[in-house]
């Protein structure tokens, strides 16, 4: 689940590619110690001095939660939790020493709360710098009106491993009007496919095992009308070879990550027109 806040600056500009970085941690470790239940992420904002605004994102989940002790050594180095976290989940260390320090570098900070059982909340503060005239969220709704109305309510199946990339793309969806089922592989997107209940289906075309470009390849064999859904293909590398190789497969579109949500509108414009 994604809060926004409505007081959030049109535009900032900031290292966007470390932000990125040090979010698609914190959502990858909620969601490797929340076996069931939620993640949410929350974006807020402040004012800063200078003409700058602090923005303020909450990851928080239902997991196994952390204890005071657990707290204090999640900051060092390589360091898990505890020797017990270690065993059950996996991995050297959950990369969070990281993550604060370029928190830090950042103008801001990363800070956690929790207890055991009870989920944890991880805070990661960081200092921008505010585009005077951009466009905020009530001009850009009205200028996506006239094909928001226009489309129905679409069942999106979406391939994606990336718990990060999960989130953007159900957000999308979900400010669009739509609904989106998320598997995490390719063999697990045919057999979803095959029930014939989708509207389209959006591949990641670098999905572990069997890849985007195999499985699109797969539900076009498929009969009637499980195989006639339209696919779009999104990719982070985002070059004209995999962009033809993906229609080669069987693909309608093809998208480069970060998603564009209007350039996804478009796409599944022309899909409900297929549907």
């Amino acid at each position: 689940m994604l809060l926004i806040a409505p007081d959030l600056p049109a535009a900032a500009i900031g290292d966007g590619l470390r932000l990125r970085g040090t979010l698609e941690n914190l959502i990858d470790n909620a969601a490797k110690f929340t076996q069931r239940a939620s993640i949410r992420l929350e974006v807020t904002s402040e004012a800063a001095a200078h003409g700058r605004v602090r923005l303020r994102f909450a990851v928080s989940d239902t997991g196994i939660g952390l204890s005071s002790g657990d707290i204090g050594r999640l900051f060092r180095p390589f360091a898990q939790a505890s020797a017990a976290t270690a065993r059950r989940f996996g991995g050297a260390g959950l990369g969070l020493a990281l993550v604060k320090r370029i928190a830090k570098a950042m103008g801001g900070d990363l800070t956690v709360t929790s207890k055991p059982g009870a989920g944890a909340r991880f805070c990661l503060t960081g200092v921008f710098e505010e585009v005077a005239g951009a466009a905020g969220p009530a001009d850009s709704e009205k200028a996506q009106e006239g094909p928001r109305t226009a489309l129905r309510a679409l069942k999106v199946l979406c391939a994606e491993h990336n718990p990060y990339g999960r989130v953007v793309l159900n957000t999308i969806l979900t400010e669009l009007g739509h609904r989106a089922d998320f598997v995490g592989t390719g063999a697990a997107a045919v057999e979803a496919a095959a029930r014939g209940d989708y509207d389209a289906v959006l591949m990641d075309v670098t999905l572990p095992g069997v890849d985007g470009l195999e499985a699109t390849r797969r539900i076009r064999a498929l009969g009637a009308p499980a195989g006639r859904v339209a696919v779009i293909g999104i990719s982070g590398r985002a070059n004209a070879a995999e962009e033809a190789a993906s229609r080669a497969a069987g693909m309608n579109g093809y998208l480069a990550k970060p998603i564009s949500p209007a350039a996804l509108m478009h796409l599944l414009v022309t899909a409900s027109a297929r549907a």
